[in-house]
């Protein structure tokens, strides 16, 4: 039985760490106007995750959430505000996690780019992955 390889990640202040199953990340770039306002950035890289590949290992306690809008949590750290990651109900057996979460030198590949609706008009999309004007609600794509 082979087994699973676990990624872990961590907010800025250490309070809240978290793990997940390697084999269930699947990231994009979000260009969507509200996590470039929540992140100060042009775009966000999110891994989607299988929740039951998710486990928070300590500072449970410390997690508070906001409604960004009806139906998506965003969950963060009390003490440094770190985004740990994003729930929705239209889609409640995955989240998503910010890969700049991840703790050390953590390979990801970038499989696509959504909400590029939104996406500022001084950012280039420079490769040739899939592109979503809006969401991208499908299966996690194998590494």
């Amino acid at each position: 039985m082979e087994i699973e390889q676990l990624i872990n990640g961590s907010c800025h202040c250490k309070s809240v760490c978290f793990s997940i199953a390697r084999s269930s990340l699947s990231v994009r770039r979000c260009y969507c106007e509200t996590c470039r306002k929540l992140s100060g950035s042009d775009y966000s890289s999110v891994a989607r995750v299988a929740r039951d590949k998710f486990t928070v290992i300590s500072g449970a306690k410390q997690l508070v959430s906001y409604e960004s809008r009806p139906g998506k949590q965003r969950f963060y750290c009390a003490n440094c505000y770190s985004p740990i990651y994003v729930t929705t109900n239209n889609e409640p057996e995955f989240l998503r996690v910010r890969t700049g979460l991840l703790d050390g030198a953590t390979q990801v590949e970038v499989t696509g780019h959504m909400w590029v609706s939104e996406k500022p008009a001084w950012v280039a999309i420079e490769d040739d992955k899939p592109i979503y004007l809006d969401h991208y609600d499908g299966p996690p794509d194998p590494l």
